[in-house]
């Protein structure tokens, strides 16, 4: 038994589910067992971009033959999973999980286990946000055999139902694109041998309204609040250092607000463009006052009036610019 399959054995065993009473195969020498299953989505809670996972409510069917787990009359018999042979198949990225079935296999007279399995649980997803909130993103629900190699497992999906997705999901700010089933060999650490593996996948497209309501047009008042001092004759020196002081001020304070909404990555996305130019612009603002305010101190007022002229017309101008390859980028850079 290679390290890696060990490691998934240890896993198993670790997460509570104890050695079935037949150990072995059925039936070995006809090849790998095929174990049928169809993954379904029944609800998506809440995907959460700052923790990377996501919350589902999935149902699994498993199905596999074993005659040496038939009851012995006509009629279908329930046993205790852990009583029958079972591939020992788990969530890869589940981070916790609440059950709603018992372990319980229902077998019937020909021999076909059926294990019904549902699940509440939450799954890990890295997740791609340079696009971020702009952006579609694939989330998966990874499923292996611990403890089992590809020629002594194969799971494949259900040629009756593979699967599918509900149509109205708890998630409000997605939309879901697409879904597919898929059967893969899963490599459990890099360099290690690949377990037999199953998955789900899904594409979602995030809804922007909400931030383009609670985070872009705010941060678009702010930086025109801060255009004010342009019009403010430089003799009012006070009221043009007031006005960008305060437009900077809140920015910051903004910026503090709306944290919490916005990922934790070390990477630059989208949104993050937008708020830094944004606020590099404001500071601009207030080093363009304070520039005009000392030619006007100075005895150079209509230098600094043609400073302003030119500033109402150049930050914008340089902002629009800005605006459209931040968020849009129609360039692709």
């Amino acid at each position: 038994m290679s390290r890696g399959v060990l490691l998934c054995l240890i896993a198993a065993l670790a997460a509570g589910a104890p050695a079935p009473a037949q150990a072995s195969r059925p039936p070995e020498d006809q090849g790998p067992t095929q174990v049928h299953i169809g993954i379904f989505v029944l609800d998506v809670d809440e995907i959460n971009t700052a923790n990377q996972n996501f919350d589902a409510n999935v149902y699994v069917e498993y199905r596999w033959r074993d005659p040496r787990a038939v009851g012995g009359g006509p009629d279908n018999v329930a046993r205790s999973l852990h009583e029958i042979w079972h591939p020992r198949i788990l969530f890869v990225n589940l981070q916790r999980n609440w059950r709603a079935f018992p372990q319980i296999v229902e077998v019937s007279p020909d021999g076909e286990v059926t294990y019904f399995q549902r699940a509440w649980a939450t799954f890990s997803q890295p997740l791609n946000l340079e696009r971020f909130p702009f952006d579609r993103q694939v989330f998966t629900i990874q499923l292996a055999s611990a403890g089992y190699a590809l020629d002594e497992v194969e799971l494949l999906t259900d040629p009756d139902s593979a699967g599918g997705i509900a149509q109205d999901l708890s998630v409000a700010d997605w939309d879901i694109l697409g879904w597919k089933v898929e059967s893969a060999p899963f490599v459990p650490v890099p360099g290690e041998d690949a377990v037999p593996g199953i998955s789900f996948t899904f594409e979602a497209e995030r809804k922007t309204g909400y931030f383009i309501v609670k985070v872009i047009i705010p941060l678009l008042l702010i930086v025109f609040m801060s255009w004010i001092v342009f019009w403010i004759d430089p003799k009012e020196s006070g009221s043009q250092i007031s006005v960008a002081i305060t437009a900077m001020l809140t920015l910051i304070a903004y910026r503090f607000a709306v944290g919490s909404d916005l990922p934790k990555v070390s990477y630059l996305t989208r949104l993050d463009y937008f708020i830094l130019g944004s606020t590099v612009l404001v500071f601009a603002s207030l080093l363009e006052v304070v520039v005009t305010s000392t030619y006007a101190g100075t005895g150079r007022l209509e230098h600094a009036r043609a400073i302003d002229r030119w500033s109402s017309w150049l930050f914008p101008a340089v902002f629009i610019l800005f605006t459209v390859q931040a968020l849009l980028n129609p360039l692709g850079i």
